[in-house]
């Protein structure tokens, strides 16, 4: 699966969560996730704040 974000922007904690949330999905399903298209502005935030390449990400998601 590739999530392509070339025409998007990711300025803040809910763009993060809602990537997070549809990469950890797709993950649950045994899908192999990639992202691309990310400009350097949202690499940076998303480098800050996701939690899907964090360890107990899965576990975060099946909380909710």
């Amino acid at each position: 699966m590739i999530i392509d974000i070339s025409r998007a922007h990711i300025r803040d904690t809910s763009s993060v969560q809602a990537l997070n949330t549809a990469i950890l999905k797709f993950r649950r399903n045994a899908a192999e996730v990639e992202v691309v298209g990310m400009n350097q502005a949202s690499e940076t935030i998303v480098d800050k704040l996701a939690i899907h390449d964090k360890p107990g990400a899965m576990d975060s998601l099946m909380a909710h």
